[in-house]
């Protein structure tokens, strides 16, 4: 029998081009982003593919610098990929309890 597994919706950091290269300017682990936007967009869209082969369902949370900027200074977080996984967890609750 081969049944798929329940993972639930989970978050998946999602950027628009503009707000990938601030992103990309403030954060202490720059060095972990692709090079460009489009190398981004495509390795994000492929895990996309390969979170719902797994069964997954991911949904793009759009993140916007200056609300995130707010966020970490108010929980004492740097802007790095930790963070980032923290806050698109805490909006996904926020969503889902409403």
């Amino acid at each position: 029998m081969n049944a798929k597994k329940d993972f639930g919706n989970v978050g998946i950091v999602w950027y628009t081009k503009e707000e990938w290269q601030k992103m990309k300017e403030i954060s202490s682990d720059a060095e972990i982003f692709e090079n460009s936007f489009k190398e981004w967009e495509q390795m994000a869209n492929k895990s996309l593919v390969d979170m719902k082969a797994s069964g997954i369902v991911a949904q793009k949370v759009f993140i916007k610098n200056d609300e995130f900027i707010v966020w970490c200074k108010i929980h004492s977080l740097p802007f790095d990929a930790s963070s980032r996984s923290k806050y698109i967890t805490e909006i996904m609750s926020k969503q889902n309890s409403n």
